[in-house]
């Protein structure tokens, strides 16, 4: 399997919209010519980053994670990406602009709407192509007038409640007939592991979130692109990590025609 890196999903994205972007990392060939395979070609994207879905979360929860495994088998791509940071914020950084961390400077949701870097979803809207964000509210301030469609979820305890917002709104916006490029957040995993709860019951509800989103993907004949951003916060890794030599933390990339 071909390990990348997740600052080569911007990249990949602007090189098949056809705008530029300034980063050093290339563009995934594979994908494009994936993209391009099909009849026809599609014209709507929508990427979803599961907030601490590692690679071996993919491989450990398969049972939970039935449908987004069947997504792989049924004509998907999968591949194993380097991460860039051990925290969502800088990630999603990096994964919407395809810059390091310390290049684009989002490092705390401090500076969220500060940095001078445009993301993927910005730079397309300034060429005239419709994208849309599903989002907490923090980071979804920012982008309000700044690209079409901008949906804020607030924070909350009920976790799979949020998740279900952010599914509906992601649903939603591709009844929108010009849009180009969507993306969303799902959380439930990373809360759960951080108050230590039933990772499997985090796995079972975002991989529904997940077929739905795909469900309303598919009847645009769009892409769906799904990817984590860092490793998953568990004690017990910790643990195991301190007693090796700890390697680069890894997320899984899966892309697919619903």
């Amino acid at each position: 399997m071909q390990t990348l890196s997740l600052l080569q999903i911007a990249p990949t994205l602007a090189e098949f919209f056809g705008v530029h972007l300034n980063s050093r990392a290339s563009p995934v060939e594979q994908i494009l010519q994936f993209a391009y395979s099909h009849k026809p070609v599609p014209s709507v994207m929508v990427l979803v980053v599961i907030d601490s879905f590692d690679y071996q979360f993919y491989t450990d929860f398969a049972d939970e994670l039935r449908w987004i495994h069947e997504l792989v088998k049924l004509d998907g791509l999968l591949f194993e990406c380097e991460t860039v940071s051990r925290h969502t914020t800088p990630a999603i950084g990096s994964i919407l602009t395809g810059l390091k961390p310390e290049a684009h400077g989002i490092l705390t949701n401090d500076d969220v709407g500060k940095s001078k870097i445009k993301s993927i979803l910005e730079i397309l809207e300034d060429e005239g192509q419709k994208t849309a964000a599903a989002i907490e509210t923090k980071g979804a301030e920012p982008l309000w007038g700044r690209i079409g469609y901008v949906f804020a979820v607030d924070d909350r305890e009920d976790i799979f409640e949020y998740d279900r917002l952010i599914k509906r709104h992601t649903i939603s916006v591709l009844k929108k007939q010009d849009l180009r490029l969507a993306f969303s957040h799902l959380r439930a995993i990373d809360r759960f592991a951080h108050r230590g709860w039933d990772l499997s019951a985090a796995a079972k509800v975002t991989d529904e979130n997940i077929r739905a989103i795909a469900n309303a993907v598919g009847e645009r004949k769009g892409l769906l692109l799904i990817c984590g951003d860092h490793e998953v916060h568990l004690k017990e890794r910790k643990v195991k990590q301190a007693s090796h030599k700890k390697a680069p933390a890894t997320v899984p990339l899966i892309v697919g025609c619903p």
